[in-house]
């Protein structure tokens, strides 16, 4: 509504009216001004979360929307610490199949769902932990770690397909955490009749 696009014809027109820049800042805007606003919100609520979890399907933009609201936390005096679930995956030989016996990776069963309940719980109480890293060639974790310590301005921001699936985080409080899940809301209409 903002950006008046109901239909693809819409977009066209104002292509063609020389108004694409117009339309591609209003929409970086719009999305930063809503950022801004999870930001704000993660803010007033700081007391509790210690967790920001963000789920969404490939191609969603939770990279991009990582980066930004990364951003808009500093803007608040929050420092985000990444954690990803890639290096809690399971070795290759335990990791689940598919239906067509190939290795699952998008199931919630490839990741190590105690160390990881494990850490997450430690680094809420303040406690170091040494998290995994997995190698990919190897299909197995790495011998080395990386200490991970949250400090009392630091949060926690964990990205994934799983991030909202609360079997991640069975032993955390809700309080704890802040869910965001991010994709397209809609796509552009050809017509009044067809998508």
């Amino acid at each position: 509504e903002n950006l008046q696009l109901a239909e693809v014809g819409d977009v066209n027109a104002a292509i063609a009216a020389k108004r694409s820049v117009e339309l591609i800042c209003m929409a970086e805007a719009l999305h930063e001004k809503k950022i801004s606003a999870i930001a704000d919100r993660i803010l007033k609520h700081r007391k509790n979360i210690r967790i920001i979890l963000i789920a969404g399907p490939s191609s969603s933009g939770k990279t991009t929307f990582i980066r930004r609201l990364s951003i808009q936390l500093k803007v608040n005096n929050l420092h985000p610490v990444a954690l990803s679930l890639d290096n809690y995956f399971v070795s290759r030989e335990e990791t689940p199949r598919d239906a067509d016996g190939q290795y699952d990776y998008d199931a919630i069963e490839a990741l190590d769902l105690p160390l990881l309940d494990d850490h997450l719980k430690k680094l809420i109480n303040g406690v170091t932990v040494e998290t995994p890293v997995y190698d990919f060639a190897t299909g197995r974790r790495s011998p080395q770690t990386n200490p991970l310590y949250l400090k009392d301005n630091e949060i926690l921001l964990i990205e994934g397909i799983h991030g909202l699936n609360p079997r991640l985080f069975p032993s955390l409080e809700r309080n704890q955490l802040f869910k965001i899940y991010i994709s397209a809301l809609f796509q552009s209409n050809i017509d009044n009749y067809n998508r």
